[in-house]
């Protein structure tokens, strides 16, 4: 059931509305920094507000004392000393905080949870999609949660998530809609544009504007991309320094120690509070496309999309429409015009054999989990268990959809992990078809779209890159940069190179540096290495179905069979029985076989 409110013409935030309170379910708030979250922090209900972000956490809590920040390090004694203490306690929880807040809050009837930026749930799925999992089950524990968002996930995903039906939804109609504006700039290398950004600002070359008849300049940026590894590259590539740039990402150890490779005065730093200097240049990655305010009185504000990788590539429903609102100050004459640069050469969508090769894996998951949770040894079971979560952790669900969920203790189809591939589809592929589609994604997200697109393309390509060179003198340079990447400058000669030699990357990838090498960096060694390697997997997999582990075998028979299998195959060998723990790593040990008249014979086990 969908009902519509209109918010009164008087009203520019939430909390001047006298008497409304935030409904239960989900509410489409309509427009970005209406102040819904600030309403559930000061109205007098106690209450959570959980933040798929850290950065946006720490934010709201320095900007509204007498609240709490909940997130990894935080102490449960901490938690239960501010509940007992506060007439009115305010939590500001990150999602994966909220299973153990729920084991600290007793009163659970008298409590109401604000889920902000919910679309979140969906997008973060990609890593961790158990932890939205594990977060909407216990908010099964509250009477009274509102999944908040001005950028709601789309019906045709809503639709296949069980936690969401039945509830009420509420769209937040507004009268006054201050109008957004892009500037879009199509172009075949995104973070190209990002660096001409930088030289332009470097060089004094501001975008500017006639306010009240007088020119007005924009001497700071904030870009938001989301890479930080592409981030650290380009700060690299402009020579930026630390006290010019500020770089917004998430806190981790991954994070920081490639921030620092930046300089020992480099690191990652923070949104400034209102009155806060801002620094000319600001980058930002995902942790704060949603929810967080900078109060900027004349940044401008720049979004790269390189829909070459699924990680980088912007969803303009959701996350696009998030960015476009994050400048709050109304003397910020830029505030509301968003340049977004964007690729779309990106390869052919094939949506009914990707959507067909997903069900299958779905279909596939499904019978592994029941025959998973089928089993009744204890063993076996922790065997299952073990490898389930080892794979998850290492694969990230591009394998198969099952996990072990620990609540219900069995194994378990992730839908929000499936869910998320085909987001990621949409966002990579169908969104990104090509310019007539992004307008009308644009326009479908009520941005005001400019009649004429600029088109751009920033080729800045070192000389050597378009030179002519025979196919071993590029792999041998590629190779190289890709080996030195991180200790070099950024000069995007291997994304160029690659356009150029499309086989680099995949030779690369599956060789690596010192076999290239070894090889000469010669095509046809790489092209022969590659069949070799083929071929050894197939002869991997028949082994393995022919030599079981835990059985025992003749080294007649084992010759044998070798044989009949290289014969398959058109190899002209010999079966050895060594060769199949040197060559394929099956492992055996010797051992005496019982023959039919009771004597012993030379064999092996396969262990």
């Amino acid at each position: 059931m969908v009902e519509t409110i209109k918010v009164p013409t008087d009203v520019n935030f939430l909390s001047e509305w006298a008497g409304f309170e935030l409904p239960r379910g989900i509410v489409n708030k309509g427009i970005t920094g209406c102040g819904a979250t600030t309403l559930a922090i000061e109205d007098e209900h106690k209450a959570v507000i959980c933040s798929p972000r850290i950065n946006l956490i720490k934010n709201k809590c320095q900007q509204h004392k007498g609240t709490l920040a909940v997130y990894g390090d935080v102490r449960n004694g901490d938690i239960e000393d501010y509940l007992r203490n506060s007439p009115k306690p305010k939590l500001l929880a990150t999602y994966d905080s909220i299973p153990r807040l729920s084991g600290l809050i007793k009163d659970k009837l008298e409590w109401r949870v604000v889920v902000d930026e919910y679309q979140y749930l969906l997008i973060d799925s990609s890593f961790k999609s158990e932890t939205e999992i594990r977060l909407l089950v216990t908010l099964k524990e509250f009477p009274y949660v509102t999944y908040l968002s001005a950028t709601p996930i789309a019906d045709k995903y809503m639709r296949q998530m069980d936690w969401f039906k039945d509830l009420p939804y509420t769209i937040l109609e507004w009268s006054n809609v201050e109008q957004r504006f892009v500037k879009r700039v199509q172009s075949k290398n995104p973070i190209n544009n990002a660096i001409e950004i930088v030289r332009n600002y470097q060089k004094g070359i501001y975008p500017s504007i006639l306010v009240n008849g007088g020119k007005t300049e924009s001497k700071e940026c904030v870009i938001f991309l989301n890479s930080v590894t592409n981030i650290v590259n380009i700060i690299r590539q402009t020579e930026l320094q630390s006290d010019e740039v500020n770089i917004i990402v998430a806190f981790n150890e991954e994070n920081n120690l490639l921030v620092k490779k930046l300089g020992r005065d480099f690191g990652i730093g923070r949104i400034p509070l209102k009155e806060e200097p801002h620094k000319k240049f600001t980058f930002c990655t995902s942790t704060a496309f949603a929810g967080c305010d900078f109060y900027s009185t004349c940044a401008s504000t720049f979004v790269i999309s390189d829909n070459k990788k699924v990680c980088t590539s912007i969803d303009i429903a959701t996350e696009l429409a998030q960015i476009a609102g994050r400048q709050r100050l109304e003397c910020n004459p830029f505030r509301n015009t968003t340049t977004f640069i964007y690729n779309v050469d990106v390869g052919e969508s094939k949506e009914d054999s990707y959507k067909s090769a997903l069900n299958a894996k779905w279909q596939k998951s499904v019978k592994n989990a029941n025959y998973k949770n089928s089993v009744t040894d204890k063993d076996l079971k922790e065997d299952f268990i073990k490898e389930t979560v080892d794979s998850q952790k290492l694969n990230k669900y591009s394998k198969s959809y099952v996990w072990y969920d620990e609540i219900n203790q069995r194994f378990s189809v992730n839908r929000m992990a499936y869910l998320n591939d085909c987001f990621s589809y949409d966002v990579q592929k169908e969104n990104y078809l090509d310019g007539i589609t992004v307008r009308k994604q644009l326009e479908d997200s009520g941005f005001n779209v400019s009649v004429n697109e600029v088109h751009s393309d920033y080729e800045e390509q070192l000389e050597c890159i378009i030179k002519k060179e025979g196919f071993a003198n590029r792999m041998k340079r590629y190779c190289e940069y890709r080996k030195n990447k991180e200790a070099c400058m950024f000069v995007l000669v291997d994304e160029v190179m690659e356009h150029q030699s499309e086989n680099l990357k995949m030779y690369y990838y599956s060789l690596g540096y010192e076999r290239i090498k070894a090889l000469g960096y010669k095509e046809l060694n790489l092209k022969n290495e590659m069949m070799n390697r083929q071929a050894t997997c197939h002869l991997y997999k028949e082994f393995r179905a022919i030599f079981p582990v835990g059985t025992r075998m003749l080294t007649d028979m084992i010759k044998q069979k070798m044989e009949e299998v290289y014969a398959k195959y058109g190899i002209r060998q010999k079966g050895v029985a060594s060769h199949l723990e040197k060559r394929f790593g099956i492992r055996i040990k010797p051992a005496k076989i019982p023959l039919a008249d009771g004597s012993r014979k030379g064999g092996f086990e396969f262990i």
